[in-house]
């Protein structure tokens, strides 16, 4: 069974320029280059860190962002590079860090590795071919303005929502792009034309986009409270995940004393995945309807998830566990 280094590597042509992709929005990927600012000369510090050539992805003047917060790519020396490995094991780390928690995380950490692609191109053709991917193209209202694929949760994301031959059909002479997904699997979109074609939208596609904070920190929540989703075929996690994110946000309205913030959502949505009866039952139903005393409020869900993961555990055992509301305890 090859690794994922050796995978990495045996899908790339040694004949065609090869590339990583990264998002510097929340810093810069390597130990010790710190983070780049608009008064620095971000192109030679980045070159002078890497040691490799840098292409900058200037985006598009309606994007509010800094230049130097703009992805970029670094040229790799082919499939034995060094880098590459690196980048894999960086990628890797970011993956592992947004799950290591589990439910007592938040589902978050930076993801600055947004893979590894191939183009012929010139390099500031494929600058200009991933730029344009980068604007938001909906027939939604929104404000918004910038599609973050060099972060590759987002890009992930736009392959479940717009199916993998729609993503692709952008590349046009960029070949292909291989990404690290939250399984800790190689993915690779191919080019199907040296044609590109603009990839716009729907408002429900758009829809199921503006979700994806939610939904890349509720699966990270329940990927670490797992065996990286054992048994759970991955092309249902997004469809479980909106599911268990849109239960969470009614759940939120109907409890607002055990809601206080976002990861008391992502928490419930996550432990939904985990549980999928655990909503219905009774104890659970109790405990959410607590509101606690004056002296003695109740407490947010996000610090409950081991009373409701054990209520859940037990009702499946067969077992009648019951809320007792005066001391908040669990009882069979």
């Amino acid at each position: 069974m090859l690794s994922r280094l050796d995978e990495l590597r045996a899908g790339v042509d040694a004949l065609t320029p090869l590339f990583v992709l990264v998002d510097p929005m929340v810093g810069e990927p390597l130990p010790g280059m710190g983070t780049s600012d608009a008064g620095a000369d971000a192109r030679a510090l980045r070159e002078q860190a890497w040691g490799r050539e840098i292409v900058p992805i200037v985006l598009a003047r309606t994007i509010a962002l800094p230049a130097h917060q703009h992805p970029y790519l670094v040229r790799l020396h082919g499939p034995d590079d060094p880098l590459l490995e690196l980048t894999l094991d960086i990628a890797d780390g970011e993956r592992l860090a947004a799950q290591s928690r589990g439910l007592d995380g938040e589902g978050r950490a930076a993801h600055r590795i947004g893979g590894w692609m191939q183009s012929s191109m010139h390099f500031e053709e494929l600058a200009a071919i991933l730029s344009a991917m980068c604007r938001v193209n909906t027939d939604a209202h929104t404000k918004a303005t910038y599609l973050r694929l060099a972060d590759r949760r987002a890009l992930d994301l736009l392959c479940h929502v717009a199916g993998d031959s729609r993503v692709a059909s952008q590349f046009g002479r960029l070949q292909s792009w291989a990404y690290l997904d939250a399984f800790g699997r190689l993915r690779r979109l191919r080019s199907r034309d040296e044609r590109p074609e603009p990839l716009r939208l729907s408002a429900a596609e758009w829809r199921q986009m503006e979700r994806g904070e939610m939904l890349h920190r509720t699966i990270a929540q329940w990927l670490g409270e797992t065996l990286c989703g054992e048994g759970a075929p991955p092309q249902t996690v997004y469809p479980s995940a909106e599911i268990a994110v849109s239960n969470a946000a009614s759940a939120a309205r109907k409890w607002p004393h055990r809601f206080e913030n976002s990861t008391d959502e992502t928490v419930w949505a996550a432990l939904s995945m985990l549980h999928p009866a655990m909503p219905q039952l009774p104890a659970v139903l109790a405990l959410l309807d607590d509101r606690g005393t004056e002296d003695e409020p109740p407490e947010p869900l996000r610090y409950l998830h081991r009373d409701l993961s054990a209520i859940a555990q037990q009702a499946g055992a067969g077992a009648h566990l019951q809320i007792d509301k005066n001391s908040g305890t669990l009882w069979q």
